[in-house]
């Protein structure tokens, strides 16, 4: 293939048996444990049987299917994606340091304080300009702790014992 100029990098032609094997090992990478295993062929709206035939006999999903593997485990297509050249990010992530929990946090905990402040600019109640300036930092505790109760799911499911947060 051509390339068009110097500033565009030159796509990279993907044949269907690296784009399967690229498939198949995110595939693999998110269902290593049973308990992933059901939570990846539930966001794929499948039967355990059928992820299976996607793994074993190398079935194609479709598309849709494939984009809601990321639902149970985010980094299901970044092999796929890397064979393009590409690198897929979610659009509200915490941060390396955020992963851990206590930096973002902390961070809103200490935005909720000095916005709850008395002296602050709505007294003890919340303004609009304040509740915006903490959005970035509400929506990275949101994702962290939607991802710890997903995982306490996950780990609930072999038991039979469910959350109500599913």
């Amino acid at each position: 293939m051509t390339q068009c100029s110097s500033v565009v990098p030159e796509n990279r032609d993907v044949n269907e048996a690296e784009f399967r094997a690229a498939m198949l090992s995110g595939l693999a990478r998110c269902s290593n444990t049973t308990a992933t295993k059901r939570s990846l062929a539930a966001a794929m709206d499948l039967s355990s049987k059928g992820l299976e035939n996607i793994q074993m006999r190398g079935a194609m999903p479709g598309p849709k299917r494939l984009w809601d593997a990321t639902t149970a485990c985010p980094h299901a297509l970044d092999d796929i994606a890397r064979l393009y050249g590409f690198e897929l990010v979610r659009s509200i992530e915490p941060t390396g340091t955020a992963e851990h929990g206590t930096l973002p946090i902390a961070t809103l905990l200490a935005q909720i304080a000095e916005a709850e402040a008395p002296g602050s600019d709505g007294g003890t109640v919340k303004t609009h300009k304040e509740l915006i300036a903490m959005e970035q930092h509400l929506l990275r505790v949101h994702a962290l702790t939607g991802q710890w109760l997903k995982e306490i799911a996950d780990h609930r499911a072999p038991t039979g014992l469910r959350s109500i947060h599913n």
